[in-house]
């Protein structure tokens, strides 16, 4: 089926504990220093509504245990940052050093079985900065089943455990591993031009949520992330646009059996090195973490899944595309995993 009837534009949604507090400071940057759940509603103190981590939402970029595998950032659209997700322990996991601090890197994203933390930054012209930010990546994501040049299908299988000790969960692989738990101590220095702003992360939740004071949707942002004895810095990082122009979703079938999708758009010279991403999640009447995430440079101008990697996400009430995400992004490899910085705009577009 061809067309789209109509785009609503918002500010990037996704999935992840967001509820956060947060002060406000003022002087210079602090040198160099961007799902996450639905930004509605809170202030500089108090922030967001409070959301599960749950995996397999629009941009959670929840990962799997202790992988350390570059998946998504290669094969869906991107360079990827590489071995992260080892283990904490020893010098950090998958060759990444010990001690910071950790530089995000521009243009390149978080492979989805690697990623501890999402940043995001958006909602022009009433901007707010949220963080989901945990221990460990996701024991229930691993590698993905299937995948296109530009996009990866996650799938979840309980594993066949038994009973785990109390504080365990039952990994994708069938091992019992400790639950993956929320940061509580994050904090995270926000920068545009001089003006800067601290917020930090819920002590009894985790995660950070914010409307942010500084900066307008021309300006580029810094930041700095930390939590315990990391820190994770992000060079100033410009924001992407709600514009993209000529932006379709065109499925094969219907809702209920959709078969391959593709996304289109026409790519522009003003926002060169940006992305279009989505993560499309199983129906919300199956459980777990089944979902397809694709990404593309602007520049590409599409994207492509499978039959196979869409019609299994369409069970009961039929699929439910979350949109597209149009973001400059960035990701830094800790020992713990990836943490992935996206500051854009979200698309709401329906397929067709």
């Amino acid at each position: 089926m061809r067309g789209c009837r109509f785009v609503m534009l918002a500010g990037i949604v996704g999935v992840g504990l967001v509820v956060g507090c947060s002060s406000s400071t003022s002087g210079k940057p602090g040198g160099t220093a961007g799902s996450a759940g639905a930004a509605q509603g809170g202030g500089t103190s108090g922030g967001g509504p409070a959301q599960g981590g749950t995996a397999g939402k629009a941009s959670g970029g929840q990962a799997g245990a202790g992988k350390s595998t570059a998946g998504a950032g290669a094969s869906a659209g991107g360079s990827d940052a590489g071995g992260a997700g080892g283990e904490a322990e020893g010098g950090g996991g998958g060759g990444v050093p010990a001690t910071g601090p950790y530089a995000a890197v521009k243009g390149q994203r978080c492979p989805v079985e690697s990623v501890i933390g999402v940043v995001e930054l958006g909602g022009f012209p009433s901007p707010y900065v949220q963080v989901a930010l945990y221990n460990q990546t996701d024991p229930w994501i691993s590698d993905a089943e299937l995948s296109t040049p530009t996009c990866e299908f996650h799938h979840y299988t309980a594993g066949g455990c038994p009973p785990c000790d109390a504080g365990d969960v039952c990994s994708l692989a069938g091992a019992c591993v400790p639950e993956r738990l929320t940061i509580k101590d994050a904090k995270l220095l926000v920068s545009s031009g001089a003006a800067q702003r601290e917020y930090t992360a819920n002590p009894t939740l985790g995660g950070i949520y914010s409307q942010i004071d500084i900066g307008d949707a021309a300006s580029s942002y810094a930041m700095t992330l930390s939590w315990g004895e990391t820190e994770v810095t992000l060079s100033a990082l410009p924001v992407a646009s709600e514009t993209l122009t000529n932006v379709a979703v065109n499925i094969e079938g219907d809702s209920q059996q959709p078969g391959a999708l593709d996304a289109t758009w026409q790519a522009s010279a003003q926002a060169a090195g940006a992305f279009v991403r989505t993560r499309i999640p199983i129906n919300h009447h199956a459980a777990g973490p089944t979902f397809t995430e694709c990404a593309a440079p602007e520049s590409a101008g599409a994207f492509h899944a499978d039959a196979a990697m869409i019609d299994p996400l369409a069970v009961i009430t039929g699929l439910e595309f979350q949109g597209l995400e149009h973001v400059f992004v960035a990701a830094a490899t800790t020992p713990a995993g990836c943490v992935e910085f996206r500051f854009g705009a979200q698309i709401f577009v329906f397929p067709q």
